[in-house]
Parts: structure tokens; C-alpha cells; sequence
């Protein structure tokens, strides 16, 4: 059955209890916190950005600054459709592409245009947090789908899952919060689920591919995109991780080239757009990413500081999720109650995120993008309060 009787105020209640613990981490330890819990790099974007936010703020003309379509302005769509052409090797339209401020905008959208209160989405776990919140409070139902144990995707569970209801699959890839890749062999394997399923119902199914990290993957691991395999894909975008300008809030939703309603799809999203108020990105960030549309970020610091907290924390014999890209590691806490190990933690100063708050219990989230010295200083956290815990 849909998880459709979820009330809004259950799904916010996690996110609201770590906001609670967060604050209350800093209000005792300032500056001494070391902070694993967000995905805030610390230092903030590079050089090469910081020139051409300010670059951007002195050559745009009077004009340059006025409001732009729904959707997005042409030149930047035209930047990303050309780009995504070269990835994916796929004939993308400056029309598929549809800007939004930054992912979470995209995915309402998304959602907004294609699913309805008769619809079913089904929601691979664990997941970003508020996949389902946006779906509530838009009156979609949803169905939570675990994934394997490895994390990788149980296509037998999604066929299981799929009802006549049944009308999307979303998912991020690279995997917020495991950051596992998934393989080609496994979304060729989902792609097959999926058309067989259409053929079998007589309807049609969506798959939403939040790929927010695909530019953000440290161990150098091939990138697939679901677009290859399944024609009724949309892939969702925010610059903010790869630019580290979360703040800044520019991202898009992209119609696969081989969608069989791609034209009727577009249009949606734009006028979902309109309908729903506050989707446009600014101008000032459409000029920046034009600029920036091949700029890829350095991972090496990324690479060294994940491989020294792996080693660190599987030392101290926690059991460690294999994963390649984000900023995040994904280890089995220690004790039952997640949230619990994380206020341990939060005890000793260093903030995680239990994954209870993404949907599956039992895990907990380090995102390293504090300082190194940081990092470095709260491992030993973790093998204090593991005695406590009855694991040492």
C-alpha cells in the first residue's frame, strides 16, 4: 500500500529533531564543533568561481539584470542542452532543459507536472530526506522501496512494488545519502523492470534521476545515467554541489531526448513553473553558469580525506557502506537507535546525521566538508564513544 497516511508532520519530525540537536551542539561548543552533519564545504567555492561571480556582477549589461522566461533564459539553456549532449551522448534540446533554483525546485516541479493524488511514486531508501515531503504536501502518494543490502538497487523489490497505480521511480545517482554509483548493468536492469511493467499495465512511468553528485565522484568511477537506458527519465541538476554555491540556488530538470511524450513533458515543467511562483533562477546565476558550464571541481583533497576516515573509522571496527562519490561516508552506527549514537556523538562535539532522518534506520552519515584539521581532530570521537555503547 502507498504510504500515502504518512502525515506531513510525521515526515518533518526527524529533519526538526537533528535541527534541534545541531543548534543546541553549537550553542555549548561554538566554534569547537566539528561539523559532519550537512553538506556546507567550508571553504567555500574556488578561485575560478569567486572570479566569475565577480566577473559576471561587471560585464552584464543594464538588460542582462531584467527578468528572464520561465524556464530559463535561451543562452543558458542553450549551455546545458550542448552539455548534456557531450555526457550523455544523447541529442538534447534547449527546450528539454528547464531552470529551476537549484534541485529542490526541479524536483517540485517535476513532480507538480507529472504526478497526481491518483498516482503512486515509488521511493528508493534511504534517500534525501525530503523526496517525500515534497510529494505530501503535493498530495502525491508514495511507497517506500529499500534498497539492497550493499545499497545498490533491488530491482526484484521495485518490480514487487509496481501497482497499476504505479506512475514513477525516484532516486538519486549518484546515491545521496551512501553515495554508491549505481552500475549500467544494474539501470539497464531496472530499465527492463520498468518497460515490462508498462507493457503489462498499459501505463506510463516516470523515473526522476536526482543527479546533484554526478560531477562530485572522488574515487574517479564511471557515471551512468538512467537517461541512457529508460526513455521516461528526467535527470535533476543543481550547480550548487560542484561549485560549492549551495547558497546560490541554480540547478534545472532535463527531458530525456528519447521520451515518447517529450514535447508535452517540457511544456509542463515550464508552466509548472509559472503556476508555482518561485522557479526562476536569478540572471545573475544564468550568466555565471554559462560561464562555468565545463568547469569541473578538484576531488583530491576530497579523495585523501575519504580514504583517511574509512581507514580511521574501520580501525575502530565500525562497518563502513562502500561508496565513491558525494562527500559522504555511510556507517552502520553501533547501537540500534541512531538518532541516539548521534547524540552520543554530539556529546563529544562532532554532529553527524542519523539516517533514520533519510528514511532507514540504523546508520549514521558523515559529510566531510568541515576543515581537514577538523576531520581529523573528532575521529577520535568515534572510538570514544563506542565503549559507552558496548561495542569497544
Amino acid at each position: 500500500m502507498p504510504n500515502e497516511r504518512i502525515e506531513l508532520n510525521t515526515l518533518l519530525q526527524p529533519q526538526e529533531r537533528l535541527d534541534r540537536l545541531i543548534a543546541e551542539t553549537f550553542r555549548r561548543l561554538g566554534p569547537r564543533v566539528v561539523d559532519l552533519s550537512y553538506a556546507n564545504p567550508y571553504h567555500g567555492p574556488d578561485a575560478e568561481v569567486r572570479a566569475a561571480l565577480q566577473r559576471a556582477t561587471v560585464d552584464m549589461g543594464g538588460r542582462a539584470f531584467q527578468y528572464t522566461p520561465y524556464g530559463g533564459g535561451t543562452p543558458v539553456r542553450r549551455a546545458v542542452a550542448s552539455r548534456l549532449s557531450r555526457e550523455y551522448g544523447l541529442p538534447f534540446h534547449y527546450q528539454d532543459v528547464t531552470m529551476t533554483t537549484g534541485a529542490m525546485t526541479a524536483l517540485n516541479v517535476v513532480f507538480r507536472a507529472l504526478f497526481g493524488s491518483e498516482d503512486e511514486v515509488l521511493v528508493l531508501t534511504p534517500c534525501w530526506q525530503d523526496y517525500p515531503t515534497y510529494l505530501s504536501n503535493l498530495g502525491v502518494p508514495f511507497t517506500f522501496v529499500p534498497l539492497a543490502a550493499d545499497k545498490h538497487l533491488d530491482v526484484d523489490a521495485v518490480g514487487r512494488a509496481i501497482t497499476p497505480r504505479t506512475r514513477g521511480i525516484l532516486f538519486s545517482q549518484p546515491c545521496c545519502p551512501t553515495g554508491v554509483l549505481y552500475r549500467s548493468d544494474e539501470l539497464e536492469a531496472l530499465s527492463r523492470v520498468l518497460r515490462e511493467a508498462e507493457a503489462r499495465l498499459g501505463t506510463s512511468i516516470y523515473l526522476v534521476s536526482d543527479e546533484v553528485y554526478r560531477h562530485v565522484i572522488w574515487s574517479r568511477q564511471a557515471f551512468t545515467s538512467p537517461l541512457l537506458s529508460y526513455p521516461r527519465s528526467l535527470s535533476v541538476y543543481s550547480f550548487g554541489k560542484a561549485l560549492a554555491l549551495q547558497g546560490q540556488r541554480i540547478g534545472y530538470a532535463a527531458v530525456s531526448p528519447l521520451m515518447p511524450e517529450r514535447e508535452e513533458v517540457r511544456e509542463r515543467l515550464r508552466r509548472c513553473v509559472r503556476m508555482m511562483g518561485f522557479g526562476t533562477p536569478t540572471s545573475l546565476m544564468q550568466h555565471v553558469v554559462c560561464e562555468l558550464i565545463e568547469y569541473r571541481p578538484l576531488l583530491t583533497v576530497q579523495a585523501h580525506t575519504q580514504q583517511l576516515v574509512r581507514r580511521a573509522l574501520a580501525d575502530c571496527g565500525y562497518e563502513i557502506l562502500e561508496g565513491g562519490a558525494a562527500f559522504y561516508v555511510y556507517a552502520r552506527s553501533p547501537v540500534a537507535d541512531d538518532f541516539r549514537f548521534a547524540e552520543m556523538l554530539a556529546a563529544q562535539g562532532v554532529l553527524v546525521i542519523p539516517s533514520t532522518v533519510f528514511h532507514e534506520p540504523g546508520y549514521i552519515r558523515l559529510s566531510l566538508t568541515d576543515r581537514v584539521e577538523a576531520i581529523r581532530r573528532g575521529l577520535s570521537a568515534f572510538r570514544a564513544v563506542r565503549a559507552p555503547a558496548g561495542v569497544a
